[in-house]
């Protein structure tokens, strides 16, 4: 993919401020109608993840969500709207060993969050609607990206022949010592990114339109506190951190601009360098937020392994958040649940139950070095920007859910990580599954997980489970026996309709 053109190194002269100009004023205010001019959709992919290279476990190449998420997306809506995507490829995408090295220690992420923000920014136009998916490393990217919309706005095409200063200077916001290589760009006397006033002038100089709302993030899956996956000895020969401490500056937190933010979360992910970052809803915010956890491990959420099922479960969830927003197309998502089922004709399976599908083991190669942790749903501290390290402040306001196929999983005894036994979650060691009638007698049973213990202070204490949007169930109905007990829960005679898929499963 060709790269987007790079802002002259010496920027021009800065323009006089318009402070005093009423209507420039007006201009600035990003009030978009209620039907937008177009939609912007922005794709970031994964960690060494590419639509062009080859997958995690395969030289054929195996599509990512986000990959596949930019291909289900009309051109148009239906309405008329155009839906204008870019794909952005993975960090460290390709066959180089350097390319592997740099998606893990992070370089080239500024890169790919200023091209990112670029696309964006030359492209809007107020009234517009902006989205912004990304998985693992590309979630990160789409979550700084956010961030930096939140921070100092849109640019305007005034405002772009200077970003790569003003980028410089963000990054370099919380750095005593920073000393900009154009003090008087973006304007002269400017003040620390940090300080309010840099952005207002920039507003009052027609270079950016802030309070820009960005309609959906959607993630899956994001990783490492600033964004890279943590790996022991390339920490201790200096690399990693070294890179890190570069990244430190990006804002993922949940900025108040975001209307909807939906990330899908892995389970069984349990490499220590893939630890995973929630957002935290803070006080005054106003974000719709749904974390909903997976069975799975980081690329089974996300994909890129040849066993789709449960990427494809995940895919579903993510269109159906945002098909109130976006025109997709459908017949697209259930295309890829047929490719899921055909792979396993094509390796002499007959096709799984509904949330059966493979759970890959990733504790191999360089990650074996790190070690293991398991996933603590409802359970993950605040982590310190500066630092990349956790505190001991807990995330409160997550709004994390558990989906129904990890309920399927579990009470259908479906195969465990590899295929080995029968599934066990161990990130829920310490929930319990309840599933109660309605209170108001409807038909529909109250269900949820309910912590075994009694957590500390702002913790979690209850994770509901997802509801299904009309999409997943029509993905579940593909497979009428499992539908039949993840709708209708009390009929225990469900139980045992799983026992000739054991059997005939060799081990």
């Amino acid at each position: 993919m060709s790269r987007l053109s790079s802002a002259p190194e010496a920027p021009p002269p800065p323009p006089q401020s318009t402070a005093n100009t009423s209507a420039a004023r007006s201009r600035m205010k990003a009030l978009p109608p209620s039907r937008p001019n177009k939609r912007l959709i922005l794709c970031e992919d994964g960690t060494w993840l590419d639509s062009d290279s080859s997958s995690l476990k395969n030289s054929i190449s195996i599509e990512s969500n986000i990959t596949r998420l930019s291909r289900a997306i009309k051109s148009q809506s239906s309405d008329g709207i155009p839906q204008v995507s870019y794909y952005h490829f993975g960090v460290g995408a390709g066959g180089w060993m350097i390319n592997k090295l740099m998606g893990a220690t992070g370089a080239g992420l500024g890169e790919f969050v200023r091209e990112g923000y670029e696309f964006i920014a030359t492209n809007y136009t107020p009234g517009d609607e902006i989205f912004i998916f990304g998985f693992s490393r590309g979630a990160y990217t789409a979550r700084a990206i956010a961030g930096l919309i939140g921070e100092i706005g849109v640019l305007t095409r005034e405002g772009l022949p200077y970003f790569p200063e003003i980028f410089e200077d963000v990054r370099h916001q919380h750095d005593p010592n920073y000393r900009p290589k154009y003090p008087n760009i973006p304007f002269p006397n400017k003040p620390s990114a940090i300080d309010p006033e840099y952005r207002e002038e920039m507003q009052r100089r027609r270079l950016t339109r802030l309070n820009v709302p960005i309609k959906v993030v959607g993630v899956f899956d994001t990783v490492g506190a600033l964004g890279t996956p943590k790996i022991g000895w390339l920490e201790r020969i200096g690399i990693q951190s070294s890179k890190q401490k570069s990244l430190s500056f990006y804002d993922t937190s949940l900025s108040n601009c975001i209307e909807y933010a939906f990330q899908a979360l892995a389970l069984d992910e349990r490499r220590w360098a893939f630890q995973p970052t929630l957002w935290e809803k803070l006080p005054g915010n106003h974000t719709v937020l749904r974390q909903v956890w997976f069975p799975g491990a980081h690329a089974n959420v996300g994909g890129g392994y040849d066993d789709q099922q449960i990427a494809t479960i995940t895919l579903a969830w993510m269109v159906a958040q945002c098909e109130a927003f976006l025109d997709f197309n459908i017949d697209y998502i259930f295309d890829q649940w047929d490719d899921s089922e055909d792979f396993y004709e094509k390796i002499g399976e007959k096709p799984r139950p509904w949330s059966f599908g493979r759970i890959w083991d990733g504790m191999t190669g360089i990650y074996t070095l790190g070690g293991a942790k398991i996933r603590t749903p409802g359970r993950y501290c605040a982590v310190d920007p500066d630092t990349g390290r956790q505190t001991d402040y807990p995330l409160e306001n997550t709004h994390e859910y558990i989906h129904p196929s990890v309920r399927a999983r579990i009470k259908l005894k479906g195969p465990g990580i590899d295929d080995r036994g029968v599934y066990e979650c161990k990130a829920l060691k310490d929930w319990k599954l309840m599933i109660e009638s309605s209170e108001d007698g409807g038909k529909w049973p109250n269900i949820f997980w309910r912590s075994r213990y009694k957590p500390e202070q702002g913790f979690a204490k209850i994770l509901p489970e997802a509801p299904l949007k009309p999409l997943e169930k029509d993905i579940l109905d593909y497979d009428p026996e499992t539908r039949d007990y993840v709708l209708r829960p009390f009929l225990r005679e469900h139980l045992d309709l799983f026992s000739n898929w054991r059997d005939d499963t060799p081990d």
